[in-house]
């Protein structure tokens, strides 16, 4: 298909839509999409990335010296775009401070009483520590709670009838079907719910996709001594001790209750809320951490809008430009796709938006963090938002769009790696059923991209809709369309580099987002919200 195509200034709707919209009447047209966007090129977008993605920037790791580096580099470029810095203090770089911490072997410990009988675990070999964890030592009777979420204006309350306090709390990591996770606060889950309701300490089990890979010895002991990074607490937020289990501690623990783990995830999973089971089982647990508090920062630049009334509403654009560390003996994990690729289409998206000014204003967002948890959108959303939420119309989140699926490639790491014409969405129809009418009308008109909807699946096993950026704006119900192309053979690992980048598929992704957002910024009305049936 040739990149080159003029769009008519005005474009008809080519079918009518099948949405039931709970606000406002459908227009019969869509905005146009200005010229603009064919200055989206293959060669742009090389240029960003070869930078990006280069040895000399080690990765882009967030807590590296080389990480500034190309936080200027993409302050620079906004701000020669046109655009102003987004930040309180009116420069682009938005910084924020956030805390390393190791576990102390010496200070972590954990001893279990089964039916009588204790056992003393060893770190790193059954157990690790939680990623919230307090320093402290505790000790209690273990009673489990299924996944632990407090949500009683949604009819689910695992803790409703339970007195857990001076008790241990064996938490599972899991998301109940039905239940609504943009509207689940912090303080509602894990062990700042468990500490709000008594709870001394919280035992977890991970998430069953990783279940499998820590009954390997070498994982656990590599989680178990991995640095973890968190934004800094606030002082006021109250944190206990926590542990994570591995998957034959975890089963053995379960089976004191009559479970094991394919039931307590069965149990977790379920809308209705867990009935607490008491466990003969009592621990005595201790966390010892060595912490470090260090400033890094995401990338903000405002394009305000063109229209005096509606420049007061934002269409949000984002990435994260951050990476992975080197390795042990000095890998450089480049990052080229994952998330060089979603970065350098940001900057040709905003290049191409200064050309022409839409109604509403334009928010660039590169996230620092977002592969040590999403820290970057979660300072930007719940601490110290660059732009009011509530004048966000629309997230268009991208992460991951340059590796197409090669002819005959049959490596299983390859399995879900898209075409050279076919990209994958996530959460356009999760909280407004106009913005994916709108999306995929845009993309029949122009593009003509293969739009997979397999990992936008509530039940896909990846729960890829809770694991980029976007995931923190939906939270607050801003409506999100996340982008992405697979994971595959070279994700996360120092062989995903420039040289196996699709800029073709690149451009033609970049441009529909452009053209997708463009049309967003434009409307003469906000996005009406209502999710798919």
């Amino acid at each position: 298909m040739s990149l080159k195509r003029r769009s008519p200034r005005t474009i008809a709707l080519a079918c009518a839509f099948s949405f039931i919209l709970t606000a406002g009447v459908l227009a019969a047209t869509l905005p146009s999409v200005p010229e603009s966007v064919d200055t989206i090129t293959p060669s742009e977008l090389r240029m960003h990335l070869e930078f990006l993605a280069s040895d000399e920037l080690g990765g882009r790791y967030t807590l590296s010296p080389s990480f500034g580096i190309a936080a200027r580099y993409l302050a620079a470029h906004l701000k020669g775009y046109g655009f102003v810095g987004g930040a309180k203090d009116g420069s682009f770089l938005q910084n924020f401070e956030v805390a390393s911490t190791k576990a102390d072997p010496a200070r972590t410990r954990l001893e279990l009483t089964l039916d009588g009988k204790t056992e003393t675990l060893k770190l790193g070999d059954d157990f690790v520590t939680g990623t919230d964890s307090a320093a402290g030592d505790v000790a209690g009777e273990i009673v489990f709670l299924g996944t632990g979420i407090s949500a009683p204006e949604q009819q689910h309350d695992d803790y409703k009838g339970v007195d857990v306090k001076g008790k241990i709390a064996l938490l599972v990591s899991a998301n109940p079907v039905g239940l609504d996770l943009s509207h689940i606060e912090r303080e509602q889950e894990g062990g700042l719910a468990a500490a709000a309701h008594g709870a001394v300490g919280v035992l977890t089990i991970p998430p069953q996709r990783f279940l499998e890979n820590m009954k390997k010895k070498s994982v656990m002991q590599a989680v178990a001594t991995r640095e973890r990074v968190t934004l800094a607490a606030p002082s006021a937020e109250k944190r206990i001790p926590m542990l994570t289990l591995g998957p034959d501690l975890a089963e053995k623990l379960l089976r004191s209750a009559g479970l094991d783990l394919t039931k307590a995830f069965e149990i977790a999973q379920r809308k209705e809320a867990a009935k607490a089971v008491p466990m003969k089982a009592s621990a005595k647990m201790g966390v010892g951490l060595v912490e470090a508090r260090t400033a890094t920062q995401n990338v903000v630049g405002i394009l305000p809008g063109s229209d005096p009334k509606l420049k007061d509403e934002y269409v949000a654009f984002s990435a994260h430009y951050d990476h992975l560390k080197a390795g042990p003996n000095g890998e450089i994990y480049h990052g080229a796709d994952d998330d060089g690729s979603g970065t350098s289409a940001i900057l040709t998206i905003a290049h191409a938006m200064a050309k022409e000014r839409p109604k509403r204003s334009i928010v660039i967002i590169f996230h620092a963090g977002e592969e040590l948890g999403l820290l970057g959108s979660s300072y930007n959303t719940d601490v110290n938002p660059a732009v009011p939420l509530q004048k966000i119309v629309a997230d268009f989140n991208i992460d991951m769009i340059g590796r197409s699926k090669p002819l005959g490639d049959t490596a299983s790491a390859d399995e879900h790696l898209t075409d050279a014409n076919t990209v994958y969405l996530v959460g356009s129809d999760r909280i407004s059923r106009e913005l994916h009418g709108i999306s995929e009308q845009t993309n029949q008109q122009f593009q003509k991209l293969k739009l997979d909807y397999y990992y936008n699946d509530p039940a896909n096993p990846e729960r890829i809709y809770y694991r980029s950026d976007h995931w923190n704006y939906a939270r607050h119900g801003i409506p999100v369309i996340f982008y992405f192309d697979g994971t595959h053979v070279d994700y996360h690992r120092p062989t995903d580099t420039v040289d196996k980048i699709d800029f073709d598929k690149m451009t033609k992704v970049a441009r529909l987002v452009f053209e997708t957002g463009w049309r967003v910024a434009e409307l003469d009305h906000r996005l009406a919200i209502g999710a798919a049936n």
